[in-house]
């Protein structure tokens, strides 16, 4: 048999198949999954975090930006997978951290977009920037995902999620702009408490509480909705 005649075979047994997904928040079961049409459903808190001037590092010659990749992949994944999440490359220049709702609260997670914002544009700031000027974003969201698996040409698993959630995230990633390198929707900004969004600074040598997040207009599907974005430095260091 050929390859293309292996690829109509395999097309056609895809298409015939009736879909199933499973509802679970155990990232081992992704192991379970086939490369038919099966499927998991979870509800979940996701990070999205962009690479905003990608296009611009790429001027400057494919290794270079390779090396700057390596450098955000790194990082991103082992904050990921020490906190509790699945992670994820959504794309060239994106990473999905997904982190199952009834396993890690959505104010742990809004906390955790902070802290790493913090790791980069502090403490890795001038590791980084020897080979790039900081510019990326981190969007946040709640809600279901689905992701299902599919395997490379070296049988490599891959997840790919879909959902709104993932896309709103993908949209606040977006439109975080430095110094506001978190942006959050209307939904992860009301499960927060008091300690997530204000804080006592001293004004004049009077402390006074403030808010932490600035809220912002923005559209997102044609649907005009709120986000919330925040500069806040939270350092992993104080846990």
């Amino acid at each position: 048999m050929t390859n293309i005649q292996k690829t109509v075979e395999k097309t056609n047994e895809i298409s015939n198949a009736e879909f199933e997904y499973s509802t679970t928040s155990d990232f081992n079961f992704i192991e379970q999954l086939d490369d038919n049409c099966t499927a998991i459903v979870m509800d979940a808190t996701v990070i999205m975090f962009e690479i905003q001037n990608i296009g611009i590092l790429l001027k400057t010659g494919k290794r270079h930006t390779a090396k700057v990749y390596k450098l955000f992949y790194h990082t991103l994944r082992e904050v990921c997978e020490s906190t509790g999440g699945q992670f994820n490359c959504y794309s060239p220049k994106h990473f999905l951290l997904i982190y199952p709702k009834d396993k890690v609260e959505v104010q742990k997670v809004v906390d955790i977009a902070i802290k790493t914002a913090n790791l980069l544009s502090i403490t890795l700031r001038e590791t980084i920037e020897q080979h790039t000027h900081l510019n990326f974003g981190f969007g946040v969201d709640c809600g279901k995902i689905l992701g299902t698996k599919a395997f490379d040409e070296n049988n490599y698993p891959h997840m790919a999620w879909f959902g709104r959630t993932v896309e709103k995230a993908l949209a606040l990633s977006h439109l975080s702009q430095r110094p506001f390198f978190v942006s959050i929707s209307r939904s992860a900004y009301h499960q927060l408490d008091e300690s997530l969004k204000t804080t006592t600074k001293k004004i004049l040598g009077i402390k006074k509480q403030v808010d932490i997040w600035t809220r912002v207009h923005y559209e997102f599907q044609n649907e005009k909705k709120y986000m919330y974005q925040t500069n806040l430095s939270r350092s992993f260091e104080t846990d």
